[in-house]
């Protein structure tokens, strides 16, 4: 089975992030995409990372009920540095000034794109714009669940394959979770 998850795989990173031994690298393969790469000699064969999976094991719909709403933010220099109106950075602003978090894709020192989060208005800016590249997750998810833990407010933007991730990952609905995907036809690699 895990032979299907590696052909189908759209390199979401919850194997790596459930992984117990931390056998589970993420990889460049030849094209330039991040893929599971799996170091025998750690593994204990637990299963986990084949029971996470959102491809070996998608999610079911929550709620049959969609809703769908057009909007931007009035703030025209947001909107200017912005996708999609602006509307990430006012769904942002809220969470942060309840005392909570953001996460969301990031450029590096070395202009590699990365989710990382914040708690600050001013933070948010680096998250605007479009990076039109796979991002590589890192510890996010796990980031993420200890702040669901502790109560506290969080924003996940992502793609859908992403969020799919981070849900499947955390293996149960969180009230103080709110997901931000957008409309995804996939991305390229950093080739």
């Amino acid at each position: 089975m895990l032979e299907k998850a590696l052909e189908l795989c759209n390199g979401c990173h919850t194997c790596y992030s459930v992984c117990p031994k931390q056998a589970i690298k993420m990889v460049s393969n030849d094209e330039g995409f991040l893929y599971p790469q799996i170091d025998e000699g750690l593994c204990v064969k637990c299963g986990l990372c084949e029971k996470k999976c959102p491809v070996l094991n998608p999610l079911g719909k929550e709620n049959e009920q969609t809703s769908a709403y057009a909007i931007i933010n009035n703030n025209e220099k947001i909107r200017l540095e912005s996708s999609s109106g602006g509307v990430f950075t006012a769904l942002s602003e809220n969470v942060i000034k309840q005392g909570g978090i953001v996460f969301g894709a990031k450029f590096d020192s070395d202009f590699n794109v990365i989710h990382r989060f914040t708690d600050s208005i001013e933070g948010l800016a680096d998250f605007r714009g479009s990076k039109y590249v796979q991002s590589t997750i890192g510890d996010s998810y796990k980031d993420c669940k200890k702040f669901l833990d502790e109560r506290r407010q969080v924003l996940f933007s992502g793609t859908p394959c992403q969020i799919a991730g981070l849900k499947s990952f955390l293996g149960k609905n969180y009230d103080n979770l709110l997901c931000v995907d957008f409309i995804c036809h996939g991305v390229p690699s950093y080739s």
